[in-house]
């Protein structure tokens, strides 16, 4: 009697711990990055009443006879699985589509998550919008402070596109006009131009300039030749250098290469009968700019956006994974911590070695369920309840009991 006294209060507090799980389950239905938890049960040690008999040549065997002692929690597992993807707009919120969990430090703890509302700090570091943990890249910390810069670089290409007349007179000139960088970014005019030479399809080019910083131009002089189809049979490149006067403060002389129609060239010059059109595609040369916007990419690229017109890779945010994700410890504010079950994290770039991709301007919603907690609810609760009565129905047998002697 005592035994189905204990055995229901094992119940009650099994389902009771089931009821608390469910309960924070439902609590957590908009809790973003949050994964469900589940309980499994099992039975506790039974006492054998009579021992099992083996079978004989006159007679057959019989089972052992136990009563089962209870039941108890075996196991609260997190579930790993996909929430949906909530849309928000905010570049520096990010949601993770499949494996992978963020990865967080505040330089001396290094911790995870699956929450990404990610915001950027007064020193313009990412970071966990809840705690201040900063959000790791593959160089560290991720910084995009506003005013960021990158710095000048120096011209060394020119790439020309455009067409030069094919049936032009001999001694036809046509001059372009373009810009260089120096080593601190700043603008140079030259001046090319180009002559129709009696040779068939060949143009001369000499380049000049007129800006008070340079003292001279070396081999500033070549020619380009076009075959009878119109396309650059010899000189698509040719290459100059700009010599500097001291007083400009820059690095002298630079080596510039005049790209009329290499192989890298999208829109090489042609020798076409019609209209002169050469003009200066592009260079590669730019000034120093500030940080004005930025990006993350599914790959976790974070390009920055500067003032100058060009963009560059600041960073790559990475994910990491585990062999046994449910073995992580739950450590608050949607914060998870390595345990010796879980197993080492494995940390790398996004999209690689199973790891998900990252969608940014979006939040991963909780996986909970509600019409399954529910469901799962009403089973824990009628069980708290019918554990409730065996304790009920073995107290009314004690007292049954009790009253004999009366």
């Amino acid at each position: 009697m005592l035994r189905s006294l204990s055995t229901g209060v094992t119940g009650l507090r099994a389902h009771s711990l089931w009821l608390d799980v469910i309960g924070n389950n439902i609590a957590n239905v908009d809790t973003i990055g949050f994964k469900n938890a589940g309980v499994s049960f099992q039975d506790l040690l039974s006492q054998t009443i009579a021992g099992e008999v083996r079978p004989t040549a006159a007679q057959g065997g019989v089972n052992v006879k136990q009563v089962g002692l209870g039941v108890e929690v075996g196991a609260i597992t997190n579930a790993f699985t996909q929430g949906s993807v909530l849309q928000t707009g905010n570049p520096t919120d990010l949601a993770i589509q499949g494996e992978g969990m963020f990865v967080l430090s505040d330089g001396s703890d290094t911790v995870y998550s699956r929450a990404g509302a990610f915001a950027l700090d007064a020193n313009g570091t990412l970071v966990d919008s809840v705690t201040g943990f900063r959000v790791q890249g593959a160089a560290g910390d991720i910084v995009l402070a506003p005013g960021q810069t990158t710095p000048a670089v120096a011209t060394s290409t020119a790439t020309f596109r455009g067409n030069l007349d094919g049936q032009a007179a001999t001694g036809t000139t046509y001059t372009a006009t373009y810009n260089v960088r120096d080593s601190l970014g700043g603008p140079h005019t030259l001046t090319i131009t180009f002559t129709k030479n009696a040779a068939a399809g060949q143009w001369d080019w000499a380049v000049t300039e007129s800006d008070a910083n340079i003292n001279s131009i070396t081999t500033p002089t070549g020619s380009v030749t076009f075959g009878p189809t119109g396309a650059i049979t010899a000189g698509a490149t040719g290459t100059i250098g700009i010599d500097y006067l001291p007083a400009a403060g820059v690095t002298t002389p630079q080596a510039v290469t005049l790209d009329f129609g290499s192989a890298t060239n999208t829109t090489p010059m042609t020798g076409f009968a019609g209209t002169s059109t050469a003009t200066l595609a592009g260079q590669n040369g730019y000034a120093a700019g500030s940080l004005t916007s930025f990006a993350i990419g599914p790959d976790g690229t974070v390009t920055g956006f500067f003032d100058n017109g060009t963009s560059q890779v600041l960073d790559t945010l990475t994910l990491a994974q585990f062999a046994n994700p449910s073995g992580l410890l739950k450590i608050g504010a949607n914060l998870w911590r390595e345990s010796a079950n879980s197993g080492v994290p494995s940390v790398g770039q996004p999209g690689t070695g199973g790891r998900g991709t990252v969608i940014a301007g979006g939040l991963e919603a909780s996986n909970v369920d509600l019409a399954r907690e529910f469901t799962q609810l009403i089973v824990a609760q009628r069980g708290f309840q019918a554990n409730s009565r065996v304790i009920t129905a073995s107290d009314t047998v004690l007292q049954d009991l009790i009253n004999i002697i009366r």
